[in-house]
């Protein structure tokens, strides 16, 4: 029974949810009441430890808890996000052991916890590794620091928190429009060179970000994003060299989205498809009655004009088509050649005295079988792009 037990203690601790330093625990009985203001007063090592042959590796638990918006307009994305961050410095661990307060073995113990101003500010007693989103916009409250506060462990772990909502640059594709996924992307980047500072995953908890989708705990429907579904969660780690030479290393999380195209679909798609329906049935009346059939197509062209300016609202000026601007273009040319052929059936009906006219009999199915031949065709195209791209790509890398 003894050993059932502990296999049960261990799965509910490894199976728990990570939040920042997941082992740790507090001191059994009080600390000197003067412990931390003994400890802020010998802390003085606000550099980088050159001495160090190896990095300092920063732990980063990026838990996101809602995106509030997507602007495809302004290409950004609003988000509420708490960020963990934690590392090891051997110079506290060092101040630590002269106090008698220094623990290796086991779970290490919450000892103090700092202002940031107090720490990494205009005093400067730690080493801050600077680990700062790159794609924020705007800059973040300096007069505060980047962080809530500042903790530090018996085994000389430090870990300092962010809790924020900001917004964030985004780099979206609207090729696929509005059947389209975005990614969303959180990228960490230290100021410090990678053989300075490298950041990585805080396991397992990233790992459990991952697999649940930021779907536990108070969020059990997961992130709530307006007019989307979370597809996916992903990270890695991501290095490049700089301008000035130097190695970095970067933390990424992404975030894969689909946008709800319902909206679209009913309110934009088929519309139109029952606006040009109604422009077409103007070749079952007849050829004679030339102003009713030219009224008939040139309202259903300016119906069409007018979503135009639905579609504005969402997406930026793009140097490229997206789908659904292919669909309303071959709508307007299909609503357009409606008009041509009728003053052109009416022309030969003068010709040949025949109410309905060959023409009319013509564009009655080609018109529509066309109409739905070369939207299936642009569907191929946008939606099986990387396969049309490979094959275009392939004949010329031979």
């Amino acid at each position: 029974m003894k050993i059932i037990f502990k296999v049960l203690l261990l799965l509910i601790i490894f199976q728990s949810q990570s939040y920042s330093l997941n082992y740790y625990k507090y001191p059994d009985q009080n600390l000197d009441p003067q412990f931390c203001k003994k400890l802020y007063e010998n802390l003085n090592n606000p550099n980088f430890p050159y001495s160090r042959e190896d990095p300092i590796i920063v732990k980063a638990d990026l838990l996101v808890e809602d995106i509030h918006s997507i602007n495809g307009k302004d290409m950004d994305f609003e988000a509420s996000f708490t960020l963990w961050a934690h590392w090891k410095d051997e110079r506290i661990a060092q101040k630590l052991k002269d106090m008698d307060a220094f623990t290796s073995e086991g779970k290490p113990l919450y000892l103090c916890d700092f202002s940031p101003t107090q720490v990494i500010g205009e005093t400067r007693k730690i080493f801050d590794p600077v680990v700062e989103f790159f794609n924020r916009k705007g800059k973040p409250n300096f007069q505060y620091g980047m962080q809530d506060w500042i903790e530090v462990f018996s085994d000389g772990t430090v870990q300092s928190r962010l809790r924020d909502k900001t917004k964030f640059k985004a780099n979206f594709d609207f090729r696929r429009f509005p059947f389209d996924n975005q990614e969303l992307s959180f990228e960490l980047w230290s100021e410090f060179p990678s053989y300075m500072v490298e950041i990585v995953p805080d396991e397992p908890g990233m790992k459990d970000y991952k697999e649940t989708l930021y779907s536990f705990g108070d969020q059990e429907d997961g992130i709530a994003i307006p007019g989307w579904d979370l597809i996916s969660v992903d990270y890695e780690n991501y290095s490049y060299v700089e301008n000035d030479g130097y190695p970095y290393t970067g933390f990424m999380l992404y975030l894969n989205v689909q946008r709800q195209s319902a909206y679209y679909l009913f309110k934009i798609i088929l519309p139109i498809v029952f606006i040009l329906a109604i422009s077409w049935s103007v070749f079952w009346v007849r050829g004679s009655q030339l102003e009713a059939k030219v009224n008939v197509t040139i309202v259903c062209l300016l119906s069409l004009i007018a979503y135009n300016f639905i579609i504005d609202e969402d997406l930026p000026k793009l140097s490229y088509l997206t789908f659904l601007d292919c669909f309303i273009l071959i709508s307007y040319f299909y609503t357009g050649i409606a008009t041509m052929l009728c003053v052109y059936s009416f022309v030969r009906k003068l010709k040949s005295g025949r109410d309905l006219s060959v023409v009319d009999k013509y564009a009655q199915k080609a018109g529509p079988i066309s109409y739905f031949g070369i939207l299936i065709i642009i569907y191929i195209y946008f939606y099986n792009l990387d396969g049309v791209l490979a094959l275009v790509a392939g004949p010329s890398l031979n």
